[in-house]
């Protein structure tokens, strides 16, 4: 976007709000942006907030305009709560596109927008709107997009586009809201675990995509290094057994669970092998097995049904 239009665009924002009107907030989240820091350097998280913000930047600017890069994630301001929508659908879309022709090194994107008339200063807006966009970009697993009930009722989505709701959902800061997500891939089913950390969703374009909630792979690996790493001396001979015990448990618990984080997101319902042992749905994939705990077993059945199916026919 030039400068002119941004100013153009940024003062029929101010016009908006300066006259009541609402406007919508969009807040990015980079999944795992700590974790791959650690593991890759300094130079290496640059350059993938560098490739994360170019993908968005190029979008929020065909609808609204960028306020702010936060180094993992993005503030953007749009005039109308559609903009924002059509923003978040082609982010997706185009992170969706980098993660299937860079399976090895795949980018997960949570989305938030919210609406409201938030303060705006000459480099900011403040606001209950800014920090309810905030959270609920942290709440969104990767791919996903949320947003406020309002903004539900504001914006008729585009065609194999529809609303999920969520529910009602406890978020720090703003208290709980109503949550709807924007399901944006032309999806045939979906399915999550009990916890709500790994939805897989069975597309028209014959693929399974996998999404996950924010920080999984940190907040495990962190409590297991934390449980292996207790030193006798320290917390006393038998404290110390007992977190190794309960770290082996819960690493033979959550063990296959993490090989998600290390498959393609998206892979072809041809490559794919699925089975229901008790409340485990059981995905063997080229990168190995693993599994969704706790699943509704109705749902499950209907889930590799659908999956044998869509196999078939693009057989």
């Amino acid at each position: 976007m030039s400068w002119s239009r941004t100013l153009k665009v940024r003062q029929l924002i101010r016009a908006q709000l300066e006259s009541g009107e609402e406007i919508a907030i969009l807040f990015s989240d980079l999944r795992g942006f700590t974790t791959y820091t650690a593991r890759k350097g300094d130079r290496a998280a640059y350059e993938l907030a560098q490739l994360h913000e170019g993908i968005l930047r190029e979008r929020i600017d065909e609808y609204g305009i960028l306020v702010k890069s936060l180094g993992d994630g993005v503030m953007a301001a749009f005039e109308t709560a559609d903009d924002a929508i059509y923003a978040a659908v082609a982010i997706q879309e185009a992170i969706r596109e980098k993660n299937r022709t860079a399976p090895a090194e795949p980018i997960d994107v949570g989305i938030g927008i919210s609406s409201g008339c938030p303060v705006m200063t000459d480099i900011d807006f403040i606001g209950h709107a800014v920090n309810l966009a905030q959270r609920l970009s942290a709440l969104a697993k990767g791919g996903q997009i949320l947003i406020t009930e309002k903004v539900q009722e504001s914006v008729r989505l585009g065609e194999g586009q529809f609303y999920v709701p969520i529910g009602l959902q406890s978020m720090k800061g703003v208290g709980a809201e109503p949550v709807v997500e924007v399901a944006w891939m032309k999806e045939i089913a979906r399915i999550s675990d009990a916890a709500d950390r790994t939805t897989l969703i069975l597309t028209a374009r014959g693929t399974i995509v996998v999404e996950l909630a924010k920080d999984s792979k940190e907040s495990i690996r962190d409590a297991l290094t934390q449980l292996k790493e207790a030193r006798a001396e320290e917390d006393g001979a038998f404290s110390a057994f007992l977190q190794r015990t309960i770290a082996r448990f819960t690493q033979g618990l959550i063990g296959a669970s993490l090989r998600t984080f290390g498959m393609a997101r998206e892979q072809a319902v041809g490559g794919l092998e699925l089975s229901l042992r008790g409340d485990e749905l059981i995905v063997e994939t080229e990168d190995g097995e693993f599994r969704l705990r706790g699943v509704d077993r109705e749902v499950a059945t209907g889930f590799i049904d659908k999956v044998r199916d869509l196999r078939v026919e693009t057989a």
